[in-house]
This record gives C-alpha cells, sequence and structure tokens, in this order.
C-alpha cells in the first residue's frame, strides 16, 4: 500500500510529522516517509508492513509455538507417568513383555505360619475347635489354607497400558492381576503366547485383550478378524475371555467405518457355540474427549472408564466355559 503523490494527510507512524510522500503499512494503516520506513519509491507497488506489525506477527507465531510445545509436554508427562508405574517383568514372560505384577506391589514375601502344624495338648481347650481327644493325647490342628485368589491376565498393545493398576484396584485382593502390552503389536503378536500363560487357568480366570486388532487394521485395511478369533478361542477353551473392541481412531477418522466393521464381525463371530466363552466388551460409549490430544490413545479418564467397563463385565455375568467344542467363525 504505497504512493508517491503529494495528497496524503496525517502525521508519519515514525517522526509524527505530516507525510507528503511516503508509503503505508498494509496491516495498521499508518503513513511513513520514504527515510522513516527504510524504503525508497522504487518499491512503491510492493506491500510494506512496518516494524511494530512485523514484530506483532512474530510474537503472535512465537506464542502459538509455545503453546503447541505446552501441550506436547503435558501429553509426554503423562506418559512418562504411566510408564513408571509398569517397569515390573513377569519372571515366567519372555523378556520383551513389559508387564506389570500388580498383586506383587503390595505384598512383601514373609514365612508362611500357614504350613505349620500345631500340636495342641491342653485338654482344656474348647472341644469344638479341637475335637474329640484323651487325656495327655496331641490333637494337630487343621491345617488353614487360604483361599487362592482368581486370576486375571490382561494382554494388549499399548492400549493396555496402565489397565492392569487400575483393573486390582477396582477387583480388589480376591483377584491377582497380571498385565503384559507390546506396544505397537498386532493382534497375532499380543495373543501369540496366550496359550502358554494361562495353562493353569481355570472357570474362575479371566483373560482380558485389550488391543491388537487395531495394528491389524491400520496394516491391512482388509483385516479378517475371525482367524484370530479362532485362534484365540482353541487355546482358551479352558478359561474366559473378556475381548475389548476395536477403539474409535480419531487421529484417523477414515479409518472408523473399517473399525465399525470390525466390531461387528467380532459379535457375529462371539454368537457361534466354539466361542462361547468369550465376551466382547463395547467400548461406543467412551468419548473423544477420553483419548489423549492426538487421538489414538486413551487419556487417564478413558483408561479408567475402561477399566469400569471390564470390571462391570467381570463382575456382572459369568461366562459358561464350553470344553472340547470344535470352534467355528463366520467366513
Amino acid at each position: 500500500m504505497t504512493t508517491r503523490g503529494n495528497d496524503l494527510s496525517g502525521k508519519c507512524g515514525a517522526c509524527r510529522r505530516k507525510v507528503s510522500q511516503g508509503t503505508g503499512c498494509e496491516d495498521c494503516g499508518l503513513w511513513f516517509h520514504w527515510e522513516c520506513s527504510g524504503t525508497n519509491s522504487d518499491l512503491a507497488t510492493l506491500p510494506w508492513y512496518c516494524n511494530s506489525c512485523v514484530q506483532a506477527k512474530v510474537i503472535k507465531k512465537q506464542e502459538k509455538t509455545i503453546l503447541s510445545l505446552k501441550r506436547e509436554l503435558e501429553l509426554a508427562r503423562t506418559e512418562i507417568d504411566l510408564l513408571k508405574g509398569e517397569l515390573n517383568l513377569v519372571d515366567n514372560c519372555p523378556e520383551e513383555f513389559r508387564t506389570v505384577s500388580n498383586s506383587r506391589r503390595k505384598l512383601k514375601k514373609v514365612p508362611s505360619s500357614l504350613d505349620v502344624k500345631f500340636a495342641l495338648t491342653n485338654r482344656f481347650e474348647p472341644l469344638a475347635m479341637l475335637g474329640p481327644q484323651t487325656d495327655g493325647d496331641a490333637i494337630d490342628q487343621p491345617v488353614l489354607e487360604a483361599k487362592p485368589k482368581r486370576k486375571i491376565l490382561v494382554l494388549g498393545s499399548s492400549h493396555g497400558r496402565g489397565i492392569g493398576q487400575r483393573l486390582q484396584k477396582a477387583m480388589g485382593d480376591a483377584y491377582a492381576v497380571t498385565s503384559i502390552f507390546k506396544p505397537n503389536a498386532d493382534l497375532s503378536n499380543v495373543t501369540g503366547d496366550i496359550g502358554k500363560l494361562c495353562k493353569g487357568f481355570s472357570k474362575e480366570d479371566q483373560v482380558v485383550i485389550v488391543g491388537g486388532p487395531g495394528n491389524s487394521l491400520e496394516r491391512n485395511l482388509n483385516y479378517q478378524i475371525e482367524k484370530d478369533l479362532s485362534d484365540i478361542a482353541q487355546k482358551t477353551s479352558h478359561t474366559n475371555v473378556r475381548f475389548v473392541g476395536l477403539f474409535w481412531r480419531h487421529d484417523k477418522p477414515w479409518i472408523n467405518r473399517c473399525v465399525r466393521e470390525i466390531n461387528l464381525r467380532l459379535e457375529r463371530s462371539l454368537v457361534e457355540v466354539g466361542a462361547a466363552h468369550i465376551d466382547a466388551i463395547d467400548v461406543s460409549s467412551i468419548l473423544r474427549s477420553e483419548h489423549t490430544v492426538h487421538g489414538l490413545h486413551l487419556n487417564p479418564r478413558g483408561k479408567d472408564k475402561l477399566t469400569r467397563l471390564i470390571a462391570e463385565s467381570i463382575k456382572g455375568r459369568h461366562i459358561p466355559v464350553v470344553m472340547g467344542v470344535q470352534n467355528h467363525f463366520l467366513g
């Protein structure tokens, strides 16, 4: 916005003297003498900005950069806090697995007195406690055995990070929760050792699968979940499985059509007789605000909701275990 004519009025934005010839700032509209603007009449046809407006633009850009960095720092701190709580390794699991053994966090190994038999010779002890005895005879008190805890194994990709600790707290001391997650792993890698890891499980125990299908789908939009489900069902027919559905991809919303299709195929497949011991957990109620800024993973509030959904599924309904039944999935 420039001119060289004598028809200008007003004062120079720099020296405050009247402007007869000069150039005007494109942003603020103030006029400047040629010498005050630091330019000349040869550049009269080009857009020009005064120093104040240039500095204001630089400051505004820097403020946006600082705000973006603050958001990234907050996200990084959240991820670090989650990682700090998950540095333990399960002794009988492959070394590459990141694990959380929640039952060992609160309990220290101490000698147990429950395995010791006590000889009681006091015949004045209450008979209801000691049972029939004769004078001078020593009677062994029956050994008290602690009720074994029900086991929960959480397997997952990065979506499973932090779920183990939360689930242990939600389920209480009657359960022993072990969490194993493999970041960026597809479903076949997440559940590759599921048969070995739950070998000693019974129909009172649970396996929870969190994540994996999403990575499989991202690598292949034509991913079919039935083959992986069939393998999981065969290896876990002696126990119960809770299969968390695929999460909405807020970072890549164009994938959500495939996510919806995979979740429908999951529901259809699990109604078959061979998958009666597997139950799907619907996560469609988890909102965008319960995901991290980038939209892929759950934030702490979202993980708390997911934990409640898992705990309600385990406590609310027992899944019948079908033994020795061939698995059939929809093709």
